[in-house]
């Protein structure tokens, strides 16, 4: 497992261990960023994370902490501990006449991203779901597109390859990350409803400024809802 996972699942421990003893973590905004391939998620979610001073989890970082939590039975006692109330919510607001809760990847998925939020860490959280599964949290949820030309021509200037090469490319991610989203929550990736912000960044290519974008609209909606 990668430093970065390591430092998360402790984390994760030390957030219920606090809890256990009366502490508590200061609360840091929680982020959830869905990305086309190619439209600068993965450099705005760095952005993000400098400017909140949070880390960023990302689908390596996430998916080898899953792969623990199923082998560690001290992590998954840990998790099932913390995520108790949420896990129960998630089943009611998620279950829609198929049970969701058949694949262990997608239990463990749910329970890692909860017990994320339960650090109170705060993150980027990128991909992988995490905008569904927190869906009825006090996290904000973006999507960040661009159309087909946009990224292919920026994959195929980053990756030094031809631009039908990169069409090729841009096409096949995401229709896998779509696929992802269909197979583990019986969702659509691209469902407007399912995000609070939406930003398509064909025209704007300073992702300093997508960053700023986002935090400004983050705090106007969570002072609309407090």
């Amino acid at each position: 497992m990668t430093t970065d996972s390591t430092k998360l699942v402790e984390a994760i421990i030390k957030a219920h261990a606090a809890e256990m003893h009366g502490g508590r973590s200061t609360e840091r905004p929680v982020i959830t960023l869905s990305r086309d391939y190619g439209s600068g998620g993965r450099e705005i979610a760095q952005e993000l994370a400098r400017h909140l001073a949070v880390p960023v989890y990302d689908k390596k970082l996430l998916d080898a902490v899953v792969e623990r939590s199923g082998a560690d039975p001290h992590l998954l006692a840990q998790l099932d501990e913390k995520t108790r109330g949420f896990w129960d919510r998630w089943i009611v607001s998620m279950l829609s006449g198929e049970n969701l809760l058949d694949d262990n990847y997608r239990r463990h998925l749910v329970k890692v991203v909860l017990g994320i939020l339960n650090t109170g860490h705060g993150g980027i959280i990128v991909g992988r779901g995490a905008h569904l599964i927190l869906a009825q949290q006090n996290v904000f949820r973006v999507r960040i597109i661009a159309s087909l030309e946009t990224c292919a021509e920026r994959i195929a200037h980053k990756r030094e390859i031809s631009l039908e090469e990169a069409r090729q490319e841009v096409t096949r991610v995401n229709e896998g990350r779509s696929q992802f989203i269909q197979d583990v929550f019986k969702q659509r990736l691209d469902e407007p409803n399912a995000f609070d912000l939406t930003i398509n960044t064909d025209h704007l290519s300073k992702y300093e400024e997508v960053a700023e974008i986002i935090i400004f609209a983050m705090q106007y909606h969570h002072r609309n809802i407090s």
